[in-house]
């Protein structure tokens, strides 16, 4: 029994792993479609920022498909327990897709509205107060749903903060003496926005794997 669970497990992971890799290329084929003709001088600031909105894009897009199909092959691409978490779950998990799929969005236009020659449909300025929008509205809505959150998803939402501020102290403390020591560059605008919010992605990732919610379901 227990090596059919196994077996199940990583043909899941397998497939989960597919998916990705398939949403990835696709997300780059795209990406390069949409830049065609066009040459570019890309900095690494901006090269990061948009590597960081296309995973947060990508996630989302991960997301939807898997609560867009019906539920007992969402649960095979999701690392949920059933299908009816799915159904159970879907409202919140579409809100989640939705605003990982605007944050990325987002973040690409900014860095692309900041390369030299780019014909972005925004000026930076406009790209920045997008982003900003965002920002304010996933706070106040965060704080409308937080009394529905259940006790795991606070104390996980409080354990992603704080492991975010301290990722974000280091290297803000780090880099900063470093810059003024002159032994490193000053961090780019672009950097500082590419480290916030990628540090609260991976502040996710770690406070979900230590209560084991990284494990296939």
């Amino acid at each position: 029994m227990t090596t059919q669970v196994r077996a199940l497990t990583w043909r899941k992971m397998a497939l989960q792993a597919l998916v990705g890799a398939l949403a990835g290329a696709g997300g780059m084929l795209a990406a390069m479609q949409l830049l065609e003709g066009e040459a570019l001088g890309w900095r690494p600031p901006q090269i990061i920022l948009a590597g960081v909105g296309m995973i947060y894009l990508l996630m989302g897009l991960f997301v939807g498909l898997g609560i867009a199909v019906p539920a007992r092959i969402g649960q095979r691409l999701l690392n949920v327990a059933d299908a009816e978490e799915i159904v159970e779950e879907r409202a919140s998990m579409g809100g989640s897709a939705l605003t990982c799929i605007a944050i990325g969005a987002t973040l690409a236009l900014l860095a692309y509205s900041t390369v030299d020659g780019a014909n972005a449909p925004v000026t930076t300025a406009t790209a920045f107060w997008i982003m900003l929008t965002l920002l304010v509205a996933g706070t106040l809505v965060s704080i409308a749903l937080w009394r529905g959150f259940d006790e795991l998803w606070r104390q996980l939402t409080i354990d992603a903060s704080a492991i975010a501020g301290n990722i974000l102290l280091s290297v803000c403390v780090i880099w900063g003496g470093a810059a003024a020591a002159g032994l490193a560059a000053a961090p780019h605008p672009l950097h500082l926005i590419s480290l916030a919010f990628g540090s609260f992605l991976l502040a996710t990732f770690i406070a979900a794997g230590r209560r084991g919610m990284m494990t296939p379901q």
